[in-house]
């Protein structure tokens, strides 16, 4: 007869083997939803750093990010991908950034924009 592992006690997690000689983790883990998601949103919120587009990118990145990275926390044993879902978070930040920066800048440049306008319309009427 072969040896059987003790079983886990109730309301407990099967703890998941080594990884296989593939380098695949067994089936007892799973990814966090929304890791992989935010992570994509929030490297994509860098590259397109445009006012708009750059800043919903990475306000929906900075949020399945943030609840994956909680869902990773709260059930370590379950959950294997807590450092995409801190990458993702990190990405999203970087990309805020970007955005209000670029947000700023553009506010800027039409502001100057028009008092340029202005001052040249107010020199041409004189």
């Amino acid at each position: 007869m072969s040896q059987m592992p003790p079983p886990s006690p109730p309301g407990q997690p099967v703890p998941p083997g080594p990884p296989d000689s593939q380098g695949y983790m067994p089936s007892g883990y799973q990814e966090a939803p929304g890791a992989t998601a935010g992570l994509v949103l929030g490297i994509c919120s860098i590259v397109f750093s445009f006012p708009v587009i750059g800043l919903i990118l990475a306000w929906v990145g900075f949020v399945k990010s943030r609840d994956a990275k909680a869902l990773c926390e709260m059930n370590p044993t379950v959950y294997r991908n807590q450092g995409v879902a801190l990458a993702g978070y990190i990405c999203s930040i970087i990309g805020l950034c970007l955005g209000v920066l670029s947000l700023l800048s553009l506010c800027c440049v039409c502001g100057y924009l028009v008092v340029m306008a202005a001052v040249i319309g107010g020199a041409a009427g004189v």
